[in-house]
This record gives C-alpha cells, sequence and structure tokens, in this order.
C-alpha cells in the first residue's frame, strides 16, 4: 500500500515537472515569435506570428529575440519590480513616521542664522565691492550670489535687470535736396522745414550746421 502511494506521489510529481517544461517552452516560443503585419487589397490588417498569406502586404512589426535578448529583458523587468517594492516599503516607512511636536519645530534653526545662509550673504558682499569688474560681468556675478542668498536664506531678493540700451543714431550725410525734400547717401527722405532745417521720418529735427565748407546736418 505504502510502494503503491508513493508511486502515485512519484508519477504525479513527474508530471507536474512536465507541465512545467511544457509551459516554459510556449512562453518562451511565444516571447521569441517575430510579429508580422499583413494587409490585404482592401486595406484591412491582421497581425501574425507566422509569414503572410500570398497577396498581402506584410511588413515586420517586432523581429524575433534571442534568448539573451528574452534574459536581459526578464532581468530588467524583474529589477524594475524590485525598485518599485522599494520605493512602496520607502513610502509606507516615511508616511508611518512620526510628526515632529510643536516643541521640536520651533526648535528648528531659522533660515536666517544657518551658516549656509550667512555665507552667501558674505558673497554677495564680497561681488559688490568689486570695483574693477565690467557693468556686465558685475552683474551676472551679482545675480548669482543673490540666487544663492535666496535659496540659502528663504528670501525673495529681486535680480538685478539689465540696463536700456541706448541706440545713437548718426547724424545724416545729405546729399541733395530739391524744393520740398532732402535726400542722404543712404537713400532716406527728409522733408524741408526751411532751408536750414529738415524733419527726418522718425520725427528727428535735422539742422544744418553754420560756418562750415561743406554743409552737415544735426538730428536731435
Amino acid at each position: 500500500m505504502a510502494q503503491t502511494l508513493l508511486s502515485v506521489q512519484e508519477e504525479t510529481m513527474r508530471t507536474s515537472r512536465l507541465m512545467g517544461i511544457a509551459i516554459c517552452a510556449v512562453v518562451m516560443s511565444a516571447a521569441q515569435a517575430q510579429v508580422h503585419r499583413c494587409t490585404n487589397a482592401a486595406g484591412q490588417s491582421i497581425y501574425t506570428d507566422a509569414p503572410c498569406a500570398e497577396g498581402h502586404t506584410s511588413k515586420l512589426i517586432e523581429r524575433q529575440k534571442s534568448a539573451a535578448e528574452i534574459a536581459q529583458d526578464r532581468a530588467n523587468a524583474d529589477a524594475a519590480t524590485d525598485r518599485k517594492y522599494r520605493a512602496q516599503a520607502a513610502e509606507r516607512v516615511q508616511q508611518d513616521a512620526p510628526l515632529p511636536s510643536p516643541r521640536q519645530t520651533s526648535a528648528q534653526t531659522p533660515l536666517a542664522a544657518t551658516p549656509a545662509c550667512k555665507n552667501a550673504q558674505k558673497e554677495v558682499e564680497f561681488v559688490s565691492s568689486i570695483r574693477t569688474l565690467p557693468p556686465d560681468e558685475k552683474r551676472v556675478r551679482t545675480n548669482a550670489a543673490i540666487t544663492n542668498v535666496n535659496a540659502a536664506c528663504g528670501t525673495n531678493t529681486p535680480l538685478m535687470q539689465e540696463p536700456p540700451k541706448v541706440i545713437v543714431k548718426a547724424n545724416p550725410v545729405i546729399t541733395h535736396c530739391d524744393s520740398g525734400f532732402c535726400y542722404d547717401d543712404a537713400g532716406a527722405v527728409y522733408k524741408k522745414t526751411n532751408a536750414d532745417a529738415i524733419t527726418a521720418a522718425d520725427g528727428r529735427m535735422c539742422t544744418k550746421s553754420a560756418g562750415k565748407s561743406t554743409a552737415s546736418w544735426h538730428c536731435s
């Protein structure tokens, strides 16, 4: 009786192992199979792991993977799952951590009194004291130091803005005039106000300089 029971158990275990091997073989075969998209003349598409029938347009969607690639995919999936569980465990630990008491919160050092804040403020003072830097470079370095102060001290000090650029237009070189207009060497037209005054298209008033052998104009 005992031998019969043992034989049944051995047969069951052997059958289970064979089924496991068969299942693994099917999974490996499905994972390694390549995928084709077959499109008929009517434009209808089907996806299959077998080559397309005659008269169908075939396109390989996924090539057949090697055993090494499949093993790497499984390793990557296992690693991703492990990272997910670790992140969930860390989140649960953080959620279960006790909240600080009001006494502990009040005992924390203000940001303005931290060494990082004091060092950042000293850097601003140092950059501001430099007199040999060009204006643009000094503005950039000062803004970088102010940004560090805002981050270390919890402040919101505004940054230095770039000064507006002043565009100085050159005086025109008038080549000739007629009864109503004058013209410069660049082809611009000026309305003639009188013999010694003209108006540019941008509204500038130009006057002729007196006392020179060659006529010149000054606009403002």
